[in-house]
């Protein structure tokens, strides 16, 4: 191989590894951390009670919202923590208002419960995006 040939496959090289540090740099700040998730949470109020029309409702209700962090995501179903520490899990099929996207772990969302209705279960959940001011 002449010394041209080899000057070229490591210039090629060294764009593809720029071009992967670039890519990895990109996507590391979409998925929050556990610590960032954690602090997001500590923001957030553990609970709080909400009137509201949600799909299906002909007038407002009361919901108990909690605020959960998503630990684990497996065959469809999202496993998650309260800032109590109450373990939640729940389907998305079964929530009568389903995201737009899925979640991911690490993702904090907000999960209503009909007060009514208990047995329903969770009928909404939303993904928190603006974090509270202190």
């Amino acid at each position: 191989m002449s010394l041209g040939v080899k000057k070229i496959i490591l210039l090629i090289l060294l764009v593809v590894c720029l071009g992967l540090l670039v890519v990895q740099f990109t996507n590391r700040g979409t998925t929050p951390t556990a610590k960032q998730a954690e602090e997001t949470l500590d923001k957030l109020p553990a609970q709080e009670t909400v009137n509201e029309k949600i799909k299906g409702d002909k007038e407002e209700r009361k919901y108990r919202v909690y605020y959960i962090t998503i630990d684990k995501v497996e065959d469809g179903r999202y496993y998650g923590t309260t800032k109590e520490g109450t373990g939640i899990s729940f389907l998305e099929a079964k929530v009568n208002e389903p995201l737009p996207k899925g979640l991911e772990k690490g993702d904090i969302v907000k999960a209503y419960f009909d007060l009514e209705f208990s047995t329903n279960g969770i009928v909404k959940v939303e993904e928190v995006d603006e974090i509270p001011q202190e």
